[in-house]
């Protein structure tokens, strides 16, 4: 099931991301000069540190190995995105993908290094500026929803596995897919900040989460033998292991279930509603099901 992971970000939102270093030298520069240290370290190795540091994950991103929700946030709301917000959304990312993967990957003492700089390196980023208080509210929420997936995954992956009924066993997979699209919340909050119909964002809140869930499920699907090779559990792998035509079937039905639920959604919008972002989730949530079909068919 091997396949080429598609674009997760371009060069612009990259670029952006890395250029943030220049700031984090800056106040070290500051720093330095505060404590009047005698003979300080030249200032060249802070940068070639934190530019290091900033590339462990930006390789990734590039090279389709971590999720950037930035992107895809940025891409779904075009020029209605809030450019101004784009370090604070990055330096959440960044923050989320580090925590996952020292969560769940073997990782050598190099590259946790790098981790554990980046994290307190894209913290002051994310405390440069005033965080308006509609997403210090969110970002408090979001990280209690990361507590509450972490244990619901779990409380899932039991009845999945423990289930013998397809029907409970899909209707569990895609509850707990969507619960876990709950992650692109609070980058679709800050891409939100200056819409003012409240009725409207719930909607493209939901319509973000679904594209999220289908999401993962292909990236589950890519991961397969990744997954299974360290030990780390999903619905994908837990369901593959019981045949590849039960598993083909359990695919397609998930994405149906997904797909269903996006139709009844968007149908629940009157035209004026239909916005840029509600059409370019809907066309990322279809262009998911495509990538997907063509996974399993292999």
């Amino acid at each position: 099931m091997n396949s080429k992971n598609k674009k997760i970000i371009d060069k612009s939102t990259l670029n952006k991301y890395k250029k943030t270093v220049n700031g984090n030298v800056s106040d070290i520069k500051d720093i330095l000069a505060y404590l009047k240290i005698e003979n300080p370290p030249p200032i060249s190795i802070f940068k070639n540190i934190l530019s290091e540091s900033s590339e462990e994950i930006a390789q990734k991103w590039f090279l389709g190995r971590k999720y950037c929700r930035t992107y895809f946030v940025k891409k779904a709301f075009g020029n209605l995105y809030p450019e101004k917000y784009t370090d604070l959304s990055l330096s959440i990312d960044v923050m989320i993908n580090i925590l996952d993967d020292l969560l769940d990957e073997n990782l050598d003492e190099k590259t946790k290094t790098n981790y554990i700089i980046e994290f307190l390196r894209v913290s002051s980023v994310l405390y440069n500026n005033p965080i308006k208080k509609e997403i210090q509210e969110s970002l408090k929420t979001y990280y209690e929803k990361l507590i509450t997936l972490a244990i619901t995954e779990e409380i899932y992956q039991k009845q999945i596995k423990n289930e013998i009924t397809i029907d409970k066993i899909i209707q569990d997979s895609v509850d707990l897919l969507i619960c876990r699209g709950t992650d692109i919340d609070v980058f679709v909050d800050i891409a939100l900040l200056e819409i003012s119909n409240k009725k409207l964002s719930e909607k493209i809140r939901k319509l973000a989460r679904m594209f999220r869930a289908i999401n993962i499920l292909r990236k589950d699907i890519l991961d397969i033998e990744h997954d299974k090779k360290n030990n780390i559990d999903t619905i994908v792998t837990l369901m593959f292991a019981k045949g590849s035509n039960n598993f083909t079937k359990y695919i397609n039905s998930v994405t149906d279930s997904i797909i269903e639920r996006v139709s009844l959604l968007v149908a629940s919008m009157n035209k004026k509603e239909i916005i840029t972002p509600i059409k370019r989730f809907q066309e990322a949530i279809n262009n998911e099901q495509k990538i997907i079909e063509q996974l399993i068919s292999h």
